[in-house]
């Protein structure tokens, strides 16, 4: 007996170090206790306690592989090794996102659930796809002589003893889950086209297609969540197209606090919808001109910030590299210095605002980083070879 028992030890051991996967014999009660508050949820509740797994024990086949599915969908396989129960897992079958964490919870409307939580909790087992599980398995069966075990599948039951998985139900989900990913794809594939208006039209259906998966209308922190999972897809496809990484994190950290800030999903969408034009933007004019990271950098920041009393020394300091330096590659690369580039926005901004609105020329010097009025009209002259007057007359919506 101690011997099998020992074979049953190198088999488990060899399958946990290659798969991170755990397993556990019970040969008392105490055995059970352990196991379930090793594995329990704290903040909901699922087969994981004594007396669940004490059923699940009596009503597992000893003849049988048995496979168990909790409402979480946590995994654990169950056989018998001379007479005494194996526990293979737990484990997960899949990954679990947070916005499927969030379907979850909603699924079985437990208030006291949080989805964050939920995926620290899921964070604790390893992920083993099924096709990779059955191999493990006929691995482990095959050298402890139990080839000959059929298969028996149960899944989480609720308090009525009614199944909490229909398999219509079931196989449409699967196929709302192809084809959200698949739409996934396409809206990441948009983003590196730098193509707005298809980028916004692939978030509004994956919006859509989640509120078909979900049982459930999400409430704020729900679209937060949510955002946040399409922000992470958003920032790869970018960064795939060969935007720079410092303006990647510029466009998302200030779509993060605006969301954070926002008091109605309109103004969440809003701060989402503009940091996706901004990304196209960013993705065309790298197409347009293949300028290097750092020089797309200071033009982003130039375009961000020419408002603002800014200085190249600022934009230096803030990239991390002397100001000689970055005067030195910018010029090579654009033709101009960062300071002249600086002055041409800020005049291509005040030309706009001259032919669209009917502000005085004072507000409109000012609003574009110049306060100085008088300056501004020899800055104009010398750029258009008019003055903001004669421009705006000329030019004038």
């Amino acid at each position: 007996m101690d011997k099998e028992l020992d074979k049953l030890t190198v088999t488990m051991n060899l399958i946990h170090d290659i798969f991170n996967i755990d397993y556990t014999t019970f040969d008392r009660y105490e055995d059970i206790e352990r196991f379930c508050s090793d594995n329990r949820v704290i903040d909901a509740q699922s087969w994981l306690t004594e007396d669940a797994l004490k059923l699940i024990l009596d009503k597992s086949h000893h003849d049988n592989v048995n496979y168990f599915e909790d409402i979480l969908h946590v995994r654990i396989i169950l056989f018998y090794y001379e007479d005494k129960p194996v526990i293979l897992g737990p484990y997960l079958a899949e990954e679990m996102t947070i916005g499927r964490s969030i379907q979850i919870c909603n699924k079985i409307d437990r208030k006291n659930m949080d989805a964050q939580n939920l995926l620290i909790y899921y964070g604790r087992y390893p992920v083993i796809h099924e096709s990779i599980m059955e191999k493990i398995l006929r691995g482990i069966l095959r050298s402890l002589d139990l080839e000959n075990l059929t298969e028996h599948y149960t899944a989480y039951k609720d308090e009525k003893n009614e199944d909490i998985y229909d398999n219509e139900l079931v196989k449409m989900s699967n196929a709302n889950l192809e084809t959200h990913y698949m739409t996934e794809r396409q809206y990441m594939d948009a983003i590196k086209r730098g193509n707005t208006q298809e980028v916004l039209h692939y978030r509004k259906l994956l919006s859509e297609n989640a509120s078909g998966m979900w049982t459930k209308k999400f409430n704020m922190e729900d679209q937060r969540l949510g955002l946040a999972v399409n922000r992470a897809m958003s920032r790869i496809a970018a960064y795939e197209a060969g935007v720079p990484a410092p303006i990647i994190h510029k466009i998302t950290t200030k779509e993060s606090k605006a969301i954070a800030a926002a008091q109605s999903e309109k103004q969440m969408i809003d701060a989402c919808e503009t940091m996706l034009k901004e990304f196209c933007e960013m993705v065309r004019s790298i197409k347009n001109e293949k300028y290097s990271a750092m020089t797309q950098s200071i033009m982003y920041s130039i375009n961000q910030n020419y408002m603002n009393e800014l200085t190249i020394k600022d934009i230096a300091k803030e990239l991390s590299i002397t100001e000689s330096y970055m005067i030195a590659q910018f010029k090579e690369e654009t033709g101009i210095t960062p300071a002249v580039y600086l002055r041409k926005v800020r005049l291509k901004k005040a030309a706009g605002l001259l032919i669209s609105t009917n502000d005085e020329i004072q507000k409109i010097s000012g609003s574009v980083g110049i306060p100085d009025a008088n300056y501004f009209v020899k800055l104009f002259k010398d750029e258009f070879q008019m003055t903001p007057g004669a421009y705006r007359k000329s030019y004038k919506i």
